[in-house]
């Protein structure tokens, strides 16, 4: 069917004007979520693929500037796995991401030889020095009955000089997800899938992982803004980070779809929509890195502002973003109950998400620094089943996306009536 032109042109001013774009949307998740970006971490420089992937977003929207790029540098130290990755258990060839996870801290293993299950025993000297043997310097324990592996690392330590027959194995029962690590240990250390291992006999391992340990890895904070038409120098925040976990080894990829793909997706959508609908403060658009290895793009922002932190009206974060379909859930809430009630007043009328729900203060995104140096803020994330998450699995083809377009509706709504208050 024909359409003329006109009446395409109304869809394409509503769809800029009133709402988000789903085809938009899906690009930036599945480009973020693409083999290009590494999984946005720090094998590959897949976050700096990804910084300048939003960055030419930026421009496409036509953000300004701060100074002369979008971009504001920070260094930290970060343990990768940039190559070799191959764990056998008797003879088999494990699956990474599926049946095991090398821990984010671990040096490199060059392992070969057997190791016992000591279960969830205290692993003191006195007790199992004669239970592991005096050739057997490595162990299986597991992490869904003992709290304290690193202790058990530590201790396991002292059994031999020699890295290449030292090795602690922790059993897991739970889905496998992973994390970074700013730090290198001394003991290597492999998760493994409880259902992978036989208890009832001494295994066989054979273990080849490289790892490299970065002291001053430098990433980037994209930053843009769009002026106010009447308060230029008062400022609404939104952010939301970028960084994922990346490669474990040179095939295995974590896509980050969810965490937090989804969030920058909505975020350069309110970026859209406040491009042509003028605000009347300045809003600052802020894709963080760093966020997975500790909040560290956010907290050099902090410390290092390109606007006064007293000038900031409000900050709203974004992350996790797959699935709204049981509402959002608002961390600050009960910090700042007149901007809350000022959403649930929005959504009650609207009737955009089922449900938003309060909760107090939390270390758990880009928000937190902001919060504890006085600026008020609110981190949304939305509620609904999905269940992936720092997983292999997490890719742009699983998110549904649920009430996506309405919390965009809420979030937008919010934002706008912030600037008339």
């Amino acid at each position: 069917m024909k359409y003329p032109i006109s009446f395409l042109l109304i869809i394409f001013i509503s769809t800029n004007l009133f709402g988000q774009d789903s085809i938009y949307t899906h690009k930036i998740i599945e480009a973020l979520c693409s083999n290009k970006m590494s999984g946005r971490a720090y094998v590959k420089r897949g976050d700096q693929v990804a910084a300048n992937y939003i960055a030419k977003e930026f421009n496409a929207i036509g953000l300004s500037k701060f100074g002369k790029d979008y971009f504001q540098e920070f260094t930290f130290s970060v343990n990768t796995f940039p190559s070799q990755m191959e764990v056998k258990y008797n003879g088999r060839v494990l699956i990474p991401g599926i049946e095991y996870l090398v821990d984010p801290a671990s040096p490199s293993i060059d392992f070969h030889g057997k190791v016992k299950y000591v279960g969830i025993k205290s692993l003191d000297s006195n007790t199992h020095y004669d239970h592991w043997g005096s050739k057997i310097h490595s162990a299986v324990i597991d992490t869904f009955t003992s709290k304290y592996y690193s202790d058990a690392a530590i201790n396991l330590k002292q059994y031999t000089s020699d890295q290449r027959n030292l090795l602690l194995v922790k059993l897991s029962n739970e889905k496998l997800t992973w994390s970074c690590s700013q730090k290198q240990s001394k003991v290597p250390v492999i998760t493994l899938k409880s259902e992978v291992f036989n208890r009832n006999e001494t295994a066989n391992f054979e273990i080849q992982i490289k790892n490299k340990f970065i002291p001053k890895y430098v990433s980037r904070n994209v930053i843009g803004f769009i002026e106010g038409t009447k308060f230029k120098d008062s400022f609404i925040y939104v952010t939301a980070h970028y960084d994922h976990l990346g490669m474990m080894g040179s095939s295995t990829m974590f896509p980050g779809a969810n965490d937090n793909a989804s969030g920058i997706a909505m975020m350069l959508n309110l970026a859209k929509y406040f491009k042509i609908n003028k605000p009347k403060y300045s809003i600052v658009f802020i894709a963080f890195s760093g966020e997975e290895a500790g909040l560290i793009g956010s907290h050099h922002y902090v410390e290092n502002p390109l606007t006064p932190l007293s000038d900031i009206k409000f900050l709203v974060n974004l992350d996790l973003m797959a699935n709204g379909a049981e509402g959002v859930m608002v961390v600050n809430g009960t910090i700042n109950p007149s901007e809350f009630q000022l959403l649930k007043t929005i959504n009650d009328k609207e009737k955009y998400l089922p449900e938003v729900k309060i909760r107090g203060k939390a270390a758990n995104s880009d928000h937190y620094w902001f919060a504890q140096s006085g600026v008020p803020a609110f981190f949304f994330y939305l509620m609904g089943p999905y269940p992936f998450y720092h997983d292999v699995n997490d890719q742009a083809t699983a998110l549904p996306l649920t009430n996506f377009e309405q919390a965009f509706m809420l979030f937008q709504s919010f934002i706008s009536q912030l600037q008339n208050q």
